[in-house]
């Protein structure tokens, strides 16, 4: 009996729990305040300005911009890429907005809005002294520096040929690459033309675009927050269709 008991006041608070996250969830939409978790070290979709201290880029603007149009005050609360996720499903946060790529794995775990960019291609950045990379094959039996969790990170696992380093962020990859640590830096173009744009001639570097490996990025949102979900998917499809989308990207870079 004592048995029985412990199993039910055990089975009842697991399922007190999960209600009540639930419930937490259903209301989030309607609180005043929305928690944007963010990680500001992937410029040009987050980064912090240094010559203000503030936090800016292109996903900052696409928040803010959203925010105001649903009437909510967005606070921006800053980590490590790689713990998004897990504050996202502990509520700590109610959305990331982080350069995040919509793949089959992480939808498993999350819900992603309508995708704002989806075109991003990822490149392998060499010293113009290396031999001209022509395929992925090039990259056999070399260190190759990525950023954890990104796409260039899931499209290269798939060849276990490949020596990757697994790097925090951009600049970490392009202090490796500069101090040849690694052989190449593979990143979303947007991000290799905000570190060097149009001084690739200068500084000596060559790049390949990575076939069949592109970044789309997308807002996103814990599983049971659909409601949250599809109020912010009609705010970007407006957004798209009156021009603002692409006046935030033509800023940032983006085309």
């Amino acid at each position: 009996m004592k048995k029985l008991f412990l199993f039910l006041s055990i089975a009842l608070s697991i399922g007190l729990f999960y209600f009540q996250s639930f419930k937490k969830a259903q209301i989030v939409s309607d609180q005043k305040d929305l928690v944007v978790g963010i990680s500001p070290d992937y410029p040009p979709y987050a980064f912090i300005d240094l010559a203000t201290g503030q936090i800016v880029g292109l996903e900052v603007d696409i928040i803010n911009e959203i925010g105001r149009r649903i009437d909510k005050k967005i606070v921006i609360k800053t980590m490590p890429f790689n713990s998004l996720i897990i504050e996202l499903i502990a509520g700590q946060i109610d959305i990331i907005a982080a350069g995040m790529s919509p793949s089959e794995e992480r939808k498993n775990t999350v819900l992603f809005s309508y995708p704002y960019i989806d075109n991003d291609d990822n490149v392998v950045i060499t010293k113009s002294l290396q031999n001209p990379i022509q395929s992925v094959r090039d990259l056999y039996g070399k260190q190759v520096a990525v950023n954890i969790g990104y796409t260039a990170d899931s499209f290269l696992s798939k060849y276990p040929e490949i020596n990757l380093v697994r790097l925090k962020s951009p600049a970490d990859g392009f202090m490796a690459l500069q101090s040849d640590s690694v052989f190449a830096f593979v990143i979303a173009q947007s991000i290799f033309n905000k570190f060097l744009g149009d001084k690739i001639s200068h500084d000596g570097y060559q790049i390949f675009n990575l076939p069949a490996s592109s970044d789309a990025c997308a807002l996103a949102f814990a599983k049971n927050n659909n409601k949250l979900q599809q109020i912010i998917d009609h705010v970007i499809h407006d957004m798209i269709a009156d021009g603002t989308m692409q006046q935030i990207k033509s800023k940032w870079n983006f085309v």
